[in-house]
């Protein structure tokens, strides 16, 4: 009787949690990020700005790549509005590759990656059954947050080292935040108009901050990480506002989450020299 306990257990967590089509595709996105990161594409990538043809020849890579996702997120969801935060995901860490050095760094980020777009997934494929899946709404929130980071370090990495315009960096950031919070937003709330407004508040926000961020002396990963915990706070709070938990004592929690979050990035940061 003891014996069939951990089974029925495990059996149950095989069924919330497996699927196998979607660990396929998983897999073989684990295999696009391990053959980009590998030394011969990732030589390549570093000599890709200097070369026209070399250009043309990633972004063509990169447009058949995100069709690719792009079907894939389609399929397993079965709804168009559900598709940004895998594909932002994706997006992501394929630009994130580019810019982070070490080899641990580049497997770990991979291994996160394709765990989260795995379980993204899973979480898409729930929902299709029952909207109000919390399990399913809660990876959804995880991975909105994490597609979140990695966008930020990813684009300001790139307002780095190709020295585009701040305005270009600040519309690109509001428009992803919006985006994300509002797929995430409408899952716990219906009205839409609310959703989209709150959406388009945090955005604004969000490039405010990236404003402000642009005067720091901060690498990608520093500012990725900051702007991450200003969103966190934020939507968190309106997270909270649509669900009606909203309260003194949970707006007291995440300042002082912020504020510990915030001395600790800070005192253990480096910073950068300032020219």
């Amino acid at each position: 009787m003891l014996s069939a306990i951990p089974f029925k257990f495990f059996a149950q967590i095989h069924f919330m949690f497996f699927h196998f089509q979607i660990f396929l595709y998983s897999l073989f996105f684990f295999f696009i990020l391990e053959v980009i990161a590998g030394d011969v594409i990732s030589s390549r990538l570093a000599d890709v700005s200097g070369t026209g043809g070399g250009i043309w020849l990633a972004i063509l890579a990169f447009l058949l790549l995100f069709v690719y996702f792009y079907q894939i997120t389609k399929r397993v969801s079965q709804r168009i509005s559900m598709t940004p935060i895998p594909l932002l995901l994706v997006v992501s860490t394929l630009g994130l590759l580019y810019f982070v050095q070490s080899i641990k760094q580049e497997q770990l980020l991979i291994l996160l990656s394709a765990f989260a777009y795995y379980f993204l997934h899973i979480a898409l494929y729930r929902l299709r059954s029952y909207e109000k899946d919390q399990t399913a709404r809660g990876i959804i929130a995880a991975g909105s947050v994490a597609t979140i980071f990695l966008f930020n370090a990813t684009a300001y990495g790139i307002y780095l080292n190709f020295a585009i315009s701040l305005w270009i960096l600040m519309t690109m950031l509001m428009a992803i935040t919006v985006l994300v919070s509002f797929q995430y937003f409408w899952l716990i709330n219906d009205n839409k108009k609310n959703v989209l407004n709150y959406s388009l508040v945090l955005g604004f926000v969000m490039a405010e901050i990236v404003w402000v961020l642009n005067f720091w002396p901060f690498g990608y990963l520093t500012t990725g990480v900051i702007s991450l915990i200003f969103y966190y706070v934020f939507w968190d709070l309106v997270q909270c506002h649509f669900l009606n938990t909203l309260s003194k004592k949970r707006v007291i929690t995440n300042m002082f989450f912020f504020g510990v979050l915030m001395a600790l990035v800070l005192s253990s940061t480096r910073w950068l020299p300032v020219l």
